[in-house]
């Protein structure tokens, strides 16, 4: 136990209340290490920390001017005084250096400092080593019993300080997790709850325009054929058979889009389906210049999804590609487990995005085609999202677009977080 003078234990309370002042754990260790200098009269000190990865020390402070470069030194444990502390953790005093064995001058050499004596103690928590304390030259005179056993004290305050500041950083580091995954939850839920929105607003708008749609179209054609060849009324007509067309069509995707159903999940061969939706694309009226390269996986690789939704979701991404290249260009479609996730590539060398669009590619009714609905990548972030999975773009103007999208390689990493639930639910 330390029996200390009054003005000593003085001291030793002002340092007790600079460890405690804050979390900071380098302010707190330089603030408390200079206020030990003071009271021993030394030049300067340092901490280390043990790394047991390396099984080596490193410097957590090193003050005074030489702390930069004596930073970038490690020692081995058992290496010079503050390597033997660390090894026998047992403290150590030497009034002079160039008597004792066990310095190594390695430090010295590489920073220009010169140690004259030297007292270091080991920094322990609960029994375990953490670090060693060090002090470095008394000014007058030479370090003693007292400064030793001053020191001893001392190194249990910062080993505590040390710790909880620890403790508080992995606290930190956990808090800002649990803040990510929150928002990121509460994005899908909102995101859900939009959807469900959307779909109620498309079922009504589709409702209510189809009808008056088919009537304009119907009435718009029996006037084209009353009217005579080389009418100029009839262009008008055509332009009215034209724009109906297009609003007959926005009427069947909003409908097409308020029917689709939830996944129904299954086991799902990666190949296979590449391979399905594929073949489905082309079965379609595409550009016969448009090469396509293909990156598949084994058939051994399979996850859990619905083969028919996600053949839409491929058929939709391959559809926007041959629009944004016609009538020629370069596709390539790779597809590959990466650690828990699926990823699905759909690279084309079409016109490419406005950097302004770009964020609203997968907002409702946001197009830039001229026969499109807009609906068609709102329906592939939908399914995607309701396999828990994500979907992005990147792209530049004139040279192209990537979409990427990624799935649960495993079942276990589809289930859904009580906010999620309740979002679905809504």
């Amino acid at each position: 136990m330390f029996k200390g003078s009054e003005n000593e234990i003085k001291a030793l309370a002002r340092l007790s209340t600079l460890v405690n002042s804050s979390l900071d754990l380098m302010e707190v260790l330089d603030n408390a290490m200079n206020y030990v200098e003071e009271l021993m009269d030394a030049e300067t000190s340092s901490i280390f920390e043990v790394d047991y990865e390396r099984d080596q020390l490193r410097f957590r402070l090193a003050r005074g001017k030489w702390g930069s470069k004596a930073s970038e030194v490690r020692l081995s444990m058992g290496e010079g005084i503050a390597g033997r502390v660390a090894q026998e953790g047992k403290p150590i005093l030497v009034p002079d250096v160039d008597h004792d064995k066990r310095f190594t001058p390695r430090i010295d050499e590489h920073t220009g400092f010169k140690t004259r004596s030297v007292i270091c103690v080991p920094i322990k928590h609960k029994g375990r080593l953490i670090g060693v304390l060090e002090v470095l030259n008394k000014r007058v005179g030479s370090f003693d019993d007292e400064d030793l056993e001053l020191l001893t004290v001392v190194s249990n305050q910062i080993g505590t300080a040390m710790e909880n500041a620890r403790l508080y950083q992995r606290l930190q580091e956990e808090f800002t997790l649990a803040a990510e995954e929150l928002k990121k939850t509460t994005q899908k839920v909102i995101q859900s709850e939009r959807m469900v929105a959307l779909g109620r607003l498309s079922q009504g708008v589709a409702h209510e325009v189809r009808n008056p749609v088919m009537s304009i179209g119907g009435f718009a054609r029996r006037l084209k054929e009353k009217l005579p060849p080389g009418d100029p009324a009839r262009r008008y007509a055509d332009i009215i058979l034209k724009e109906t067309a297009r609003l007959e069509k926005m009427v069947r995707d909003i409908e097409d889009y308020t029917k689709i159903r939830e996944p129904k999940l299954g086991q799902v061969s990666l190949k296979k389906l590449m391979e399905y939706a594929l073949k489905k694309w082309r079965q379609k009226e595409t550009p016969a210049d448009i090469q396509v390269h293909l990156d598949l996986p084994d058939e051994g690789v399979t996850f859990p999804g619905d083969k028919k939704l996600l053949t839409l979701v491929l058929n939709s991404l391959f559809e926007n590609a041959a629009e944004a290249m016609a009538p020629r260009g370069d596709l390539s479609i790779a597809a590959y487990p990466q650690g828990k996730q699926i990823i699905i590539k759909v690279v084309d060398t079409g016109r490419g995005i406005a950097p302004e669009d770009l964020p609203q590619v997968f907002d409702p009714f946001f197009t830039s085609r001229t026969q499109g609905s807009g609906l068609g990548l709102t329906t592939v972030q939908r399914i995607v999202s309701e396999h828990h999975g994500a979907v992005s773009v990147e792209s530049t103007l004139g040279k192209g677009t990537e979409f990427q999208i990624q799935l649960p390689l495993y079942p276990d990493d589809m289930q859904l977080s009580e906010l999620e639930r309740q979002g679905q639910k809504s």
